[in-house]
């Protein structure tokens, strides 16, 4: 016995490596094959299932050598009271037995310690083997993940393909769909282009009796519409809206005067319209049966009221005045055109449509300090170009100043702020020659000496109240002889043009402007123009309002304005070839 434990400790234990170190400790019901790892159905896992594999083999191993190992302490142990026996039976000497003794006693403590140091071993590997299962678990996790993944990738794509084929299928029959339609369309073109061709040669025989058509849109707009305008009186703007008047005066009775503010005939108008000549004709016979419908006719100025006493009904002179106001300078139309303080200021306003060329070669006569500035707009286009071109062939960019028109009440403020105002009008136009034009009477509301071409209604104005100058002819010359003059003696101008405006006012006419409508209680003004813009009925409709008559209007805007004169009833349709929604309201100021 005692040969077979010097035996055992003269093999000594024997040396660990560090994996098997690692796995000696390994508690025995651990013991077994290692567990079979799950299939990775996406194939990326199967390096880490072998290693897992390898390393529960190398554990076994290592169990099994700590068995025997075990199995031989146990031995060990079992044969030391054998020892004790000998001991007692030999005769050797006590202390020697006892130093014997002493160093297997000392072995066996270090065998015992051995033992712990491999239970504690066994304990850590323990430990590790949990937290490989709990990793091979993860693994199992993501495995069944991934197996769900793939099998729902697998039905999307096997959906999409469904759903591939049915749309193609879709597609077939859209574009079968798609190419019945194009054949019908094509044949539906055919025929549209056949009726195009039909409808333009229509139109281009019709085309040129078009403004009859224009004649009755305010008439039909006023039948179709449910819009009370019965009055009694209808006054009407221009000969072309007498028509809807006489509807009107049918249908609820009351009288019907027209207001013609310039000739009659189309084409002695400022800018006359470019009409076939049998459409011309049919206009102004049109016009020449309206008034002989009317129960009386309105204009402003004498001329134009001589030539309407041929269709009967009784005229009246009701001339462009404006309301009496003491306008002070605004005291920025200098600043405005960049014009120092020292400069003399000429000042023009109103449409222009010819003849403006010599009063640009007029100023370019005159001294460099004088300044024309021209509140005006140039129609046609073609004759603004020329215009333009005109003034910088002179060089007087900086002496010319054209500008945009100013609000109606502005405008009295800023042309007191001019030295001399001109009247650009071309005798030789027909309605020019006869007009009294609304310029006049902004001049003198503003307190300005003006000068005027040789138009007879002009120059008696200027005769009667010498408030300005008129010249014979419209050469440069003329023009700028004229300026001259005045300036020269513009302080006496200035005080004859203050004493005009104490009496040429609008409130001088309002008595005689009831009583020739006949004194109505209500009055209905039409117009194929926006008559929140018109400044003449405008002031028909606040006298009117004044003196307790109700007033109604209708008439043509794309974009009226609000209505400032209380009590009133506005409306107006905004297409003009009657395809819109009819007669609107239109919005009063404190709305």
């Amino acid at each position: 016995m005692r040969r077979a434990i010097r035996r055992w400790f003269s093999l000594g234990r024997p040396a660990l490596t560090g994996s098997e170190a690692f796995v000696a400790a390994a508690p025995e019901d651990q013991a077994g094959p290692p567990p079979e790892t799950a299939p990775d159905p996406a194939g990326h896992h199967d390096g880490e299932s072998q290693r897992v594999s390898e390393l529960l083999a190398l554990i076994a191993t290592l169990r099994l050598s700590n068995d025997a190992l075990s199995e031989r302490v146990r031995s060990v142990e079992a044969t030391a009271p054998d020892r004790d026996d000998v001991v007692a039976r030999t005769s050797e000497p006590g202390s020697a037995l006892k130093s014997r003794n002493d160093v297997l006693q000392e072995r066996t403590r270090l065998l015992k310690e051995t033992v712990v140091a491999l239970q504690k071993k066994n304990s850590v590997l323990r430990d590790q083997l949990d937290g490989l299962k709990q990793r091979l678990e993860v693994v199992k996790e993501r495995l069944r993940l991934a197996d769900e993944r793939f099998l729902q990738e697998r039905s999307r794509r096997e959906a999409l393909v469904t759903r591939n084929k049915e749309t193609k299928n879709q597609l077939t029959a859209m574009r079968d769909l798609a190419a019945e339609r194009r054949e019908k369309f094509l044949q539906s073109l055919a025929a549209t282009r056949e009726r195009l061709v039909t409808t333009s040669a229509l139109w281009d025989s019709a085309r040129r009796y078009f403004a009859l058509f224009r004649q009755g849109l305010l008439y039909d707009e006023i039948e179709k519409s449910d819009v009370d305008l019965r009055a009694d009186t209808y006054l009407c703007l221009l000969p072309s809206t007498v028509p809807a008047g006489l509807a009107l005066s049918r249908k609820y009775g009351g009288r019907v005067v027209c207001d013609c503010v310039e000739n009659v005939e189309v084409h002695r108008h400022s800018l006359p319209p470019n009409l076939h000549p049998p459409t011309l004709e049919m206009v102004n016979l049109t016009a020449y049966g309206a008034l002989t419908s009317c129960d009386g006719l309105m204009t402003v100025s004498a001329s134009v009221a001589r030539t309407l006493t041929r269709f009967g009904p009784p005229v009246r002179l009701q001339p462009n005045y404006r309301r009496f106001e003491e306008p002070a300078p605004a005291g920025e139309l200098r600043a405005r055109c960049g014009i120092g303080p020292e400069a003399t200021v000429l000042i023009t306003s109103g449409n222009v449509v010819e003849g403006f060329e010599c009063v640009l070669d007029a100023i370019a006569l005159l001294p460099h300090d004088v300044h024309l500035v021209a509140l005006v707009r140039l129609s046609p286009k073609s004759y603004e170009l020329q215009v333009h071109e005109h003034l910088a062939s002179l060089g007087l960019s900086s002496r010319v100043h054209l500008l945009d028109f100013v609000p109606y009440d502005e405008l009295a403020g800023l042309l007191a702020d001019a030295d001399l105002g001109l009247i650009t009008l071309d005798p030789h136009n027909p309605n020019h020659s006869v007009s009294l034009p609304n310029r006049v009477f902004d001049f003198v509301t503003a307190g300005l000496p003006f000068i005027a071409p040789p138009l007879t209604e002009i120059e008696e104005f200027v005769r009667e109240h010498r408030c300005g100058a008129t010249i014979a002819d419209v050469s440069a010359e003329a023009w700028s002889s004229a300026i001259e003059r005045v300036l020269g003696e513009l302080p006496s101008f200035r005080r004859a043009v203050l004493q005009a405006r104490t009496t040429v006012t609008w409130e001088s006419l309002e008595d005689g402007l009831v009583e020739f409508l006949g004194s109505p209680r209500t009055v209905t003004m039409l117009g194929f123009r926006d008559l929140t813009r018109y400044q003449r009925f405008l002031r028909v409709a606040d006298s009117l309002n004044g003196r307790g008559i109700h007033v109604k209007a209708a008439f043509f805007s794309e974009n009226p304005l609000p209505v400032e004169i209380p009590d009133t009833e506005f409306y107006h349709f905004t297409d003009r070839y009657g395809r819109g929604p009819g007669l609107m309201r239109v919005a009063d100021v404190g709305a």
